[in-house]
């Protein structure tokens, strides 16, 4: 017998940042040996080490009859299991069917399927957000820790950035933000990881069996090897290559083939758990390329099974097959084989019964280990503690935590019996409408004729009658009362008692609610607020469940197993569903709520812009709400364009003053030329009528020679200058003026002759007056 280790299960190490023994360039397996030790025994199993399988050969027989026994002890849960299939499918019991009888009424109120979807799609929303905010964070623990090389490191770098010794506070800090910068690569490398994993998808088929069954199962992270196959320019030709690479992978388990240990009540506290997978040909056939199944135990049971293997069919399976639409499908010989997957702890007696020899001094002990067998005990595979860290690969979500049993209860098993009165009251209505919904006709068929057929009614139809007993009629309608008033509460009153029992109300599901709270905006928003407390707890089910253990086991992967040395470091790992997303949602319809209830007199001691910036980021919607920034920039350039506009309309405005003031200045230099022509035209005019005047003058003082002298002193003394030339006259004549004794005065003047221009045209002379009508009135003159 071979003797047993003294550590046969490989315990965690734990990894520090920029760990020297770990080489990305290393391949898989050098990155294997470089992180874990293996023992001989493990190195054993590694190997297949077929001795070794033949030692512990009666390990097989015992693991089967420990499945047996999970079996069996989990049918009563399947049975419930089956109720909850069926309840919600709107499928009746078997048992209730048969009550119900040929001629009733069969319908089937799917109430149960309308609250489990809206939980699905609620819980679901709450915890995977549409802008793909993580649920969990790695974190640095408060005071991180890193290895002696690093260390060193560090320090020699910051003193020679400082120029100085650093002091322990410095270098504090910057051991912190090395160990940030970590832990913000390792959450990248985990968020990748999910995505490249579908844990989405997954985590969604997780919550639909928790909220169908009251549990739901996720299995990860184990190692899988996954092939990418690439094209490579070499030598001018384009070559296909094949690259391996080792990812972990993700898988939601059914819970009809979970078979946990049914006496705990936790999954911590189990000693085992089975899982049953059901394999096709091909499928089984892959395990045998794998290296660490014994692949020739494997092909011999294929070649001795050719059209599948199972032990035998289960109750579950056969009911399961007639719910849905595979009910004529073959049950026996559908080329599926059956292969039992084990997780957890083996005695130290258990493997000494097996073969194994255990040291006195550690019989005692337990030893972690996961062991893959057939339905012919034959074991295919062993591991121990394929995950240093990681114990259990199962993340277990619960609805309702049953607290007597390692599983829960779901909605169905919650709202069993309202379902039931809810379809009962339903089929009371249906049948009592039916009932009445025709005449009821009461024929004496000894009055009717003999060719009459009481059952043959239809409109208009006469009925023929014998002669015999004519008071009594031959035909009678009856009324029956249908009871619709006194039965469609009924309905409704079960119906609410529904919402009372799984505390998810029917406006959670989008039904308009106008009464009671619900009849305004600020009641619905309350109702709504604490209608999320029932979300909460199921998302913190789910975190402390499912988020918390399996972030941590994929970080424990990533330790153990990713090449990277930049994303590893002594982190905290945080579950944050509960703490951020549904406060978030509590706080957006806090918000909603407190914006609906501003009176207008409020309004001016409100900040709306920080409101609308709250409940956007409350909605997930803060980008389309425009930062403090963009407001300033946009408020800045706003500014620069209506200056810019300003500066425009100024100039335009001079332009156009300019304009008016050329205008005016236009219109004043043609005024002042209007009133220089006005001015001309009135001189004009006044020297032509001057020259008239003068004509005419002249002509009077041709006729009348004596005046001219008194007319020329008389310009003289205005101060009019004769610009005509003069010409000598050759003589002065001598007037001879009356004198005064004979009445008229005597002038002794020299009196010259008049020039030519001064003569009247027609001879005379132009007289002494000088005017607009100077020389005209002769008629004075000459009197």
């Amino acid at each position: 017998m071979r003797a047993l280790p003294l550590i046969m299960s490989v315990r965690f190490r734990k990894h520090t940042l920029l760990n020297s023994k770990i080489n990305p360039q290393n391949s898989y397996d050098e990155a294997q040996e470089a992180i874990r030790s293996y023992s001989a025994t493990a190195e054993a199993i590694e190997r297949g080490d077929s001795s070794f399988y033949d030692e512990i050969g009666a390990l097989g027989p015992q693991l089967l009859a420990e499945f047996s026994e999970a079996e069996m002890a989990r049918r009563d849960t399947e049975e419930r299991w089956l109720k909850d299939l069926r309840q919600y499918k709107g499928i009746y019991d078997p048992e209730i069917e048969k009550l119900i009888g040929p001629n009733r009424s069969k319908a089937f109120v799917r109430a149960t399927r309308v609250k489990v979807k809206t939980v699905d799609a609620r819980v679901a929303d709450l915890l995977f957000p549409s802008n793909s905010e993580r649920n969990w964070t790695a974190e640095p623990t408060p005071m991180p820790s890193i290895d002696e090389e690093t260390e060193q490191n560090l320090f020699a770098s910051l003193r020679e950035t400082l120029q100085r010794e650093p002091t322990a506070t410095e270098f504090d800090a910057a051991v912190g933000k090395l160990a940030k910068e970590a832990a913000a690569r390792m959450t990248k490398v985990i968020d990748d990881q999910l995505t490249d994993a579908r844990y989405r998808e997954t985590a969604r088929k997780v919550l639909h069996s928790g909220h169908v069954y009251g549990t739901g199962v996720l299995k990860a992270p184990l190692v899988e090897r996954k092939v990418r196959t690439k094209f490579v320019l070499e030598r001018g030709k384009w070559v296909r290559k094949t690259l391996s690479y080792v990812v972990p992978f993700v898988e939601y388990v059914p819970l009809w083939r979970f078979y946990p240990d049914m006496c705990a009540t936790e999954l911590k506290d189990c000693r085992y758990v089975f899982e049953r997978h059901m394999m096709t040909r091909a499928a089984l056939s892959e395990l045998a390329k794998k290296r660490s199944f014994r692949a020739q135990v494997i092909k011999d049971y294929i070649l001795a099974n050719p059209l599948g293997a199972q032990t035998h069919f289960r109750n579950a399976d056969t009911e399961i097959r007639d719910m849905g639409a595979r009910s004529g499908a073959r049950t026996k010989d559908d080329g599926q084989y059956e292969v039992l997957e084990r997780w957890g702890w083996l005695d130290g007696e258990v493997l000494a019964q097996a073969g194994v020899e255990v040291p006195p001094e550690r019989m005692h002990e337990t030893f972690f280990s996961n062991v893959w067998l057939l339905p012919n005990g034959e074991i295919i595979k062993i591991a121990l503690e394929p995950i240093n860290g990681v114990t259990w690969p199962y993340h277990v979500y619960y609805a309702d935590k049953d607290e007597t049993s390692i599983f829960g209860d779901g909605f169905p098993a919650i709202m069993r019996d309202d379902q039931t009165m809810i379809n009962a009251a339903t089929r009371m209505v249906l049948d009592n409408a039916a009932l009445t919904a025709g005449l009821q006709i009461e024929a004496n068929m000894s009055l009717l004729a003999s060719s009459e057929r009481a059952e043959d009614i239809y409109p208009f139809k006469i009925w023929a009658r014998n002669g015999s007993s004519p008071e009594h009629p031959a035909l009678r309608v009856l009324n029956i009362p249908n009871g619709l008033e006194e039965l469609l509460p009924l309905v409704d009153m079960f119906q609410r008692n529904s919402d009372d029992v799984t505390a998810i109300p029917r406006y959670m599901q989008g039904e308009n609610a106008t009464q009671g709270a619900a009849g305004t905006a600020s009641g619905m928003s309350m109702l709504m607020a604490n209608a999320s407390i029932v979300m909460k707890d199921l998302i913190t089910n789910f975190d402390e469940g499912v988020t918390r253990s399996f972030i941590e086991a994929m970080y424990m992967w990533n330790m153990q197993f990713n090449p990277d040395n930049a994303c590893k470091g002594d982190f905290d790992i945080k579950a944050r569903g509960t703490a951020s997303l549904m406060a978030k949602e509590v706080r957006a319809q806090q918000l909603n709520q407190f914006a609906s209830t501003i009176a207008p007199e409020d309004a001016p001691y409100v900040k709306r812009e920080e409101l609308l910036r709250q409940r956007a980021e409350a909605h997930d919607l803060a980008s389309v709400v425009k930062s403090e920034e963009e407001v300033l920039a946009e408020q800045n350039n706003e500014a620069a364009k209506q200056q810019a506009q300003m500066a425009q309309q100024m100039q335009a405005l001079q332009m156009q003053m300019q304009q008016l003031q050329a205008q005016k200045m236009q219109s004043e230099i043609d005024k002042i030329t209007a009133d220089i022509e006005r001015i001309k035209a009135i001189a004009t005019k006044t020297n032509v009528d001057a020259a008239y005047a003068g004509m005419q003058a002249g002509g009077v003082a041709t006729e009348r020679p004596q005046i001219a002298p008194a007319g020329d002193a008389i310009l003289k003394s205005a101060g009019f200058v004769d610009k005509t030339p003069q010409e000598e006259t050759p003589q002065t004549q001598q007037v001879q003026a009356p004198t005064e004794a004979s009445g008229a005065m005597t002038v002794n003047q020299s009196v010259p002759a008049l020039s030519t221009a001064q003569r009247d045209p027609i001879g005379g002379q132009v007289g002494a007056n000088v005017g607009e009508h100077a020389g005209i009135e002769t008629a004075e003159i000459e009197g």
